[in-house]
C-alpha cells in the first residue's frame, strides 16, 4: 500500500513536536513492513527538498503559513506522477480537507487533540479566533469520513462537533517500554516533583508552584524540576521568585532522553496540570518508570491516568485540590508503591508496535470502504 500523509512539519523541523513523533513512530514501522509512505510537508530554513527519515519519504514543498491552501495543488501534481492508495490528513493546527478536495480518493484524518478555547492562550486573538472557528466546522467537513484519534475524550469532543461515532477509531499513542522502565538502583527523592512538557500558559505549570506554596506553609518543603521550554518560562520564573521558591525550582529546559528517564525514576511524583491534552503521553512515560502521577482531571489526562490505581486525578483546574492530592500521595508510601507497580502494568499496554498494528488495520479499512 502507498500512503500519502499531510502534516505541517516533519521530525527534522525546528518546531517538531508530539504529532511528528507519533507520525514517524507509526509510519516508520509500516515503512519497515514494506508500505510506501510519503509525507508532504512544509519547508524550513536550509532544509533539503527531499529526504528519507526512518523509511518515510519526506517532500518539503509548502510554506509554513499557507500550506493548507497550497496542499491541494501540490497533491494534484503528485497524483500525476505517482499512484497512492490513500491520503491521510494528520490534523495538527489547520486542516487540509483532502476528503472534500479529492472525493474519488480513499481519505482519512487523524486528530491528536482539539485546541478549543485554550488556543486563545497560544496566539494572537485574530488567529486564535480563526483556529477556534475552524475547529467548530470540522464536523461538517470531516464528520462522515473515517477518522482516528488518540483518546476517548478527544473522540467525544469530535462527536459533539458532528462526527459520525461509527466512523471514529481510537488508537492511543505508544511509548518505548524498554527505555521507559523502572530501575531499582535509582533512589527516589521523596521531596522531588517533576513536570515534563512544553512550557505554555495553558499547561498551568504555575499551579504546581501555587500548590508548593500552600504545602510549604504546612511545613512540607518540596522541590520541582521543570523539563521543557516555551514562552511561559519568564512568567513562571517571576512567579517562583514571588512565592519564595526560586531556590527550590529547577527550570531545566530541554534535556536528552537519558536525562529525562533518570528524572522520571528519581521523582516522587510526576505532576501534569495541563488544562487540556489529546492523550497525555508523559503520564504514560512516568507510569512506565514506576512513578505515580497527579494530574488535572481534564480531557486527555483523565484518559491516561487510572484514578486511584496509577495516580490521582484532582478536581479540574483547582489548585487546592492539586495540593491536597500531592499531600495525600506524599504522606502514603504504600500508595505510592502501589501506584508505581500498577502504573508499570498500565503503561505496558501502550507500545508503538501495538499502535502501528491498529493504524495498519485502520488504513486497510479506509481503502476497502472506498
Amino acid at each position: 500500500m502507498n500512503v500519502l500523509i499531510l502534516n505541517w512539519r516533519d521530525m527534522e523541523h525546528p518546531e517538531a513536536g508530539g504529532a511528528e513523533v507519533h507520525l514517524f513512530e507509526i509510519f516508520g514501522r509500516l515503512a519497515k513492513k514494506g508500505y510506501g509512505v510519503t509525507l508532504l510537508t512544509t519547508r524550513f530554513a536550509r532544509c533539503k527538498e527531499r529526504t528519507v527519515y526512518r523509511g518515510v519519504e519526506v517532500l518539503r514543498r509548502g510554506n509554513n503559513y499557507l500550506f493548507n491552501r497550497q496542499a491541494p495543488f501540490l497533491i494534484k501534481k503528485l497524483l500525476k506522477e505517482r499512484r497512492f492508495d490513500c491520503i491521510i490528513d494528520d490534523v495538527n493546527k489547520l486542516p487540509f480537507y483532502s476528503n472534500i478536495r479529492f472525493p474519488h480518493m480513499p481519505c482519512g484524518a487523524f486528530f491528536h487533540h482539539l485546541f478549543g478555547k485554550t488556543v486563545f492562550q497560544l496566539t494572537n486573538p485574530p488567529m486564535a479566533l480563526y483556529v477556534y472557528l475552524t475547529e467548530r466546522a470540522y464536523g461538517r467537513k470531516y464528520g462522515k469520513s473515517l477518522c482516528c484519534t488518540v483518546s476517548k475524550s478527544t473522540a467525544e469532543e469530535l462527536v459533539r462537533l458532528g462526527f459520525d461515532e461509527s466512523k471514529m477509531s481510537i488508537i492511543e499513542n505508544g511509548i518505548d517500554t524498554d527505555i521507559y522502565c523502572p530501575d531499582d538502583s535509582v533512589k527516589r527523592e521523596d521531596d522531588l516533583l517533576l513536570y515534563v512538557g512544553r512550557v505554555k500558559k495553558y499547561k498551568r505549570v504555575d499551579y504546581i508552584l501555587e500548590a508548593m506554596s500552600i504545602l510549604g506553609k504546612k511545613g512540607r518543603a518540596l522541590r520541582l524540576a521543570v523539563v521543557g521550554a516555551g514562552d511561559d518560562l519568564s512568567r513562571l520564573k517571576r512567579r517562583s521568585r514571588e512565592l519564595g521558591l526560586d531556590s527550590r525550582v529547577d527550570f531545566a529546559g530541554f534535556v536528552d532522553e537519558k536525562r529525562k528517564v533518570e528524572l522520571l525514576r528519581k521523582a516522587a511524583i510526576f505532576v501534569n496540570p495541563s488544562e487540556k491534552e489529546g492523550w497525555g503521553i508523559t503520564n504514560i512515560e512516568a507510569s512506565a518508570c514506576g512513578t505515580p502521577v497527579v494530574a488535572n482531571a481534564a480531557p486527555g489526562l483523565r484518559d491516561s491516568v487510572v484514578d486511584g490505581e496509577t495516580g490521582l486525578l484532582y478536581k479540574e483546574n483547582d489548585v487546592q485540590s492539586l495540593s491536597e492530592s500531592i499531600e495525600k500521595l506524599l504522606g502514603d508510601d504504600s500508595m505510592r508503591r502501589s501506584f508505581g507497580g500498577r502504573g508499570r502494568l498500565w503503561a505496558e499496554k501502550f507500545s508503538w508496535d501495538a499502535s502501528a498494528e491498529k493504524v495498519e488495520r485502520w488504513l486497510r479499512k479506509i481503502v476497502h470502504e472506498k
